[in-house]
């Protein structure tokens, strides 16, 4: 079966949406009160953002158009540094395939469509966050670890 990756556009909201919930259920999450909100959330995101430019996503699509994958990058701002001159960072979030379409080779499609925009976008540095299952792919594209922590302020 063919499999094109496409940009998102707005009437593409809803597979956005659908797959990111499946992404955070493969992750482990079930409260469906929490992902219903963050279902809620993240459309109203994809509405404001889509438009400006401001979150650019992909969508992995069979020939009868069922979106069964997905990706996206923002471009962070952070100020420039003596290995980041430009201060710009692609982020690279929201990755996965449903699972039925996985093991055919299109999250890392996904990733080089991404990575190829990110470029065009005079964009050197990229980041995401990995979950165990994307790391070994990952770190085949090239990524390492680095010294990142997070605190979470209530």
């Amino acid at each position: 079966e063919q499999i094109t990756i496409r940009p998102a556009t707005l009437s593409d909201i809803p597979d956005l949406v659908r797959l990111r919930r499946a992404m955070f259920e493969a992750m482990g999450l079930d409260d469906p009160a929490q992902l219903d909100a963050a279902d809620a959330a993240a459309a109203a995101y994809f509405a404001e953002t889509i438009p400006t430019g401001r979150f650019h996503g992909w969508l992995a699509v069979t020939s009868a158009n069922d979106a069964v994958g997905s990706g996206g990058a923002v471009i962070d701002q952070h100020p420039p540094g003596p290995s980041n001159l430009s201060g710009r960072i692609g982020y690279v979030m929201n990755l996965v395939t449903v699972p039925r379409y996985r093991r055919r080779g299109i999250a890392r499609r996904v990733m080089r469509v991404m990575f190829k925009w990110l470029a065009e976008q005079d964009i050197q540095h990229v980041v995401l966050h990995a979950t165990e299952t994307g790391r070994p792919l990952y770190e085949e594209l090239g990524f390492i670890d680095s010294n990142e922590m997070r605190l979470r302020l209530e």
